[in-house]
C-alpha cells in the first residue's frame, strides 16, 4: 500500500501547522511528529509514504527539501518530495538540487497557502522545472476546503477552470490534484478524459467528514483506476488514518481497480520501479 499524500515536517513547523489547524480547521486526531507518524503509518499497513512538504514563504525551501531527504535516508518507507516557493530565486535550481541531491520524486505546491492561482504566471517556472526534471507535481488547486485562515477566499486562487488552463498550457506536466478536486469533483473527473497527464488523489475525500465533498460514485472511481491515487493527509486529519482505506474498501471495487488505486498507479507515477537512493544503499550493503 502506497499512501501518496502524507505530511512530514520538522517539529517546529509541525507546531505552527497544528496551531493554524486549531484556529481555522479541525481537531487533529493524532498530533504526531515525523518519526512517530512514520511508525503509525507502518502500523496501519503502509508500505511507502510519499511525504509532501510545502513552503509558505520564500527562502525556506532548500532546508525543507534537505530535511525531508535526510529523513527518507533514515526511514526507508518515506518517499521524499520537494517544494519551492514561486518567489524563491532560482526555482529550477532548487528543484534540481532536491531531485539530484535529496532524492525527491515529486513536487508539492498549495495554491491556498501560496495565495497564488494555478494559472498565475508566477507559477509557470515551477511547472517548467517539473517538466524539465520529469517530476510530477501535487498541486492543491481545488476550491476546498474553504477554511478561513488563508490570505484570500479559496475560490479566488484555485478552481477547476484555472487548473485546466495550466494543463492546456503545459500538457506534458504530470499533475496530481488532491482531494478529488474538492468541491468541483465532477469537473475534475471530466478533465481526466481530456488530459492524460492529470491524476487525482483520494485524500480526505472518501470518509464523509466534510459536507463540502460529494462522495464519488463507485462506478466513477472504478472508471479511472490508473489515474486515482490513495492518500490520507496524515497526520493532519480529524479521524484515524485507517478511515480512508476502509472507506475505499467499502466501495467493493474490482480487485484490479483496488490494486491500481492503493499501489500501482502511484508506483508508476513516482517511479518506484527505480530504486530510491536509500534503497540502493541498503541493497548494496546487504
Amino acid at each position: 500500500m502506497i499512501d501518496a499524500h502524507v505530511h512530514l515536517f520538522p517539529d517546529r513547523l509541525y507546531e505552527a501547522v497544528w496551531s493554524w489547524f486549531d484556529d481555522h480547521a479541525w481537531v487533529i486526531h493524532e498530533k504526531l511528529h515525523a518519526d512517530q507518524a512514520i511508525d503509525r503509518l507502518e502500523k496501519a499497513g503502509t508500505d511507502r509514504a510519499v511525504a509532501l512538504v510545502y513552503a509558505h514563504k520564500p527562502k525556506m525551501s532548500v532546508e525543507l527539501n534537505r530535511w525531508i531527504g535526510a529523513l527518507a535516508s533514515r526511514r526507508p518507507m518515506v518517499v521524499p518530495s520537494a517544494t519551492v516557493h514561486p518567489l524563491d530565486r532560482d526555482v529550477a535550481g532548487i528543484l534540481r538540487q532536491a531531485r539530484e541531491e535529496f532524492g525527491a520524486r515529486v513536487v508539492k505546491e498549495h495554491c491556498h497557502v501560496l495565495n497564488m492561482a494555478p494559472d498565475d504566471p508566477r507559477m509557470f517556472p515551477v511547472y517548467e522545472a517539473c517538466i524539465a526534471l520529469d517530476l510530477p507535481l501535487v498541486l492543491h488547486s481545488g476550491n476546498g476546503p474553504k477554511l478561513q485562515g488563508y490570505h484570500a477566499p479559496t475560490d479566488e486562487v484555485s478552481g477547476a477552470a484555472r487548473t485546466e488552463a495550466v494543463l492546456m498550457r503545459y500538457p506534458e506536466l504530470r499533475l496530481v490534484v488532491p482531494h478529488l478536486g474538492c468541491m468541483e469533483e465532477d469537473l475534475f473527473f471530466a478533465m481526466l478524459d481530456r488530459h492524460p497527464n492529470l491524476y487525482l488523489d483520494t485524500t480526505m475525500a472518501m470518509v464523509g467528514f466534510s459536507p463540502e465533498v460529494r462522495f464519488p460514485d463507485r462506478h466513477v472511481i472504478a472508471k479511472y483506476p490508473g489515474r486515482i491515487l490513495f492518500g490520507t493527509d496524515f497526520p493532519n486529519i480529524p479521524y484515524p488514518v485507517e478511515a480512508e482505506r476502509k472507506a475505499i474498501e467499502a466501495l467493493d471495487l474490482p480487485s484490479e481497480a483496488m490494486r491500481e488505486i492503493m499501489h500501482d498507479a502511484a508506483a508508476r507515477l513516482i517511479g518506484l520501479d527505480v530504486p530510491l537512493p536509500h534503497d540502493r544503499g541498503s541493497k548494496e550493503s546487504a
